[in-house]
């Protein structure tokens, strides 16, 4: 089946291949996130999906995919897509089949970075998609290396001796470009065009994929559900997350504002940061400040994330 070019909202297609009744959190951006791939993608694409937020959405005997789905343990999301990629073409039926990993940060930037890092290696052909909610949401919103600098979580608790996370976050959009992979990319549910046009290139490129996608979670970052979109405008508007490619070693920023808004108006719409004081939001402001300043400047490598 030929897929539809998406470049406006007008382009995408009707047809829903994420149906109703998953028992998710109201305003779950994960759910959001496989509704916008797979209209991207369309039906000719196989899910493999790690443990996680996403283990809720397929309760048997409930369906709520049109196209198949595997569900793998935490960490090895991307060697079977290495299995299947081999099984499909062993079989010669790999041709036109979108292989399609998704799974949380937790499973990704931590647990299952081995089996990530391996397929990438090995030159996988395959799309893996990490919905990053900045935490392990699923088990009780535990900090990952993709939790932000000064976050609260359930285990970098606040107080009079701690601040939240005092880490900044893996920069795994590098780690994986420093791979080799032929893409990589940063996207956010609060901006699907931009998330899909990338992911429509990513599945035209043979070999290993990665797209990073920003899903604000309401339940573990403390935000009301309606929320969702609005956080993740802001957290591009801000420079908390930049959108951009890196194709074939060459980077370009595809969202680039003018002015920068303040930081604070994002941090300020989630509980996980409602301890900080003016003297934190300005250290983080001034983190945020200078990776845009190197990634205005198409200084990718040297920009240090926040």
């Amino acid at each position: 089946m030929m897929m539809i070019k998406i470049k406006t909202i007008k382009d995408i297609p009707e047809e829903e291949l994420v149906v109703g009744g998953a028992p998710l959190c109201a305003g779950c951006p994960a759910d959001m996130g496989l509704k916008f791939a797979l209209k991207a993608l369309g039906k000719n694409t196989v899910v493999i999906n790690a443990s996680g937020c996403m283990t809720l959405f397929v309760t048997y005997p409930h369906m709520p995919t049109k196209v198949p789905w595997m569900h793998i343990a935490i960490e090895n999301a991307a060697a079977a897509a290495s299995g299947l990629d081999a099984a499909l073409k062993q079989l010669n039926r790999r041709k036109g089949v979108n292989i399609l990993c998704y799974a949380g940060d937790g499973a990704t930037y931590d647990i299952g970075f081995q089996a990530l890092s391996g397929a990438v290696t090995r030159g996988t052909d395959f799309t893996y998609i990490c919905y990053n909610n900045n935490s392990f949401s699923n088990t009780g919103v535990q900090m990952s290396s993709a939790t932000p600098f000064a976050a609260e979580t359930s285990t970098t608790p606040t107080g009079n001796a701690s601040m939240g996370n005092m880490l900044r976050r893996k920069p795994l959009a590098k780690i994986i470009a420093a791979h080799g992979a032929p893409y990589v990319a940063t996207a956010c549910i609060s901006n699907p065009i931009d998330f899909m046009k990338k992911l429509q290139k990513a599945s035209l490129i043979p070999g290993p994929k990665f797209i990073d996608l920003l899903a604000p979670c309401p339940t573990g970052w403390g935000f009301d559900a309606s929320k969702t979109v609005e956080v993740g405008n802001l957290a591009i508007k801000t420079g908390a997350w930049p959108l951009y490619e890196v194709e074939k070693g060459e980077f370009r920023l595809t969202y680039k504002p003018a002015v920068l808004m303040p930081i604070e108006k994002y941090l300020k719409t989630q509980g996980r940061f409602q301890h900080l004081r003016d003297a934190q939001i300005k250290i983080i402001q001034n983190y945020v400040n200078m990776e845009w300043d190197h990634l205005t400047r198409g200084d990718y490598w040297n920009a240090v994330e926040y």
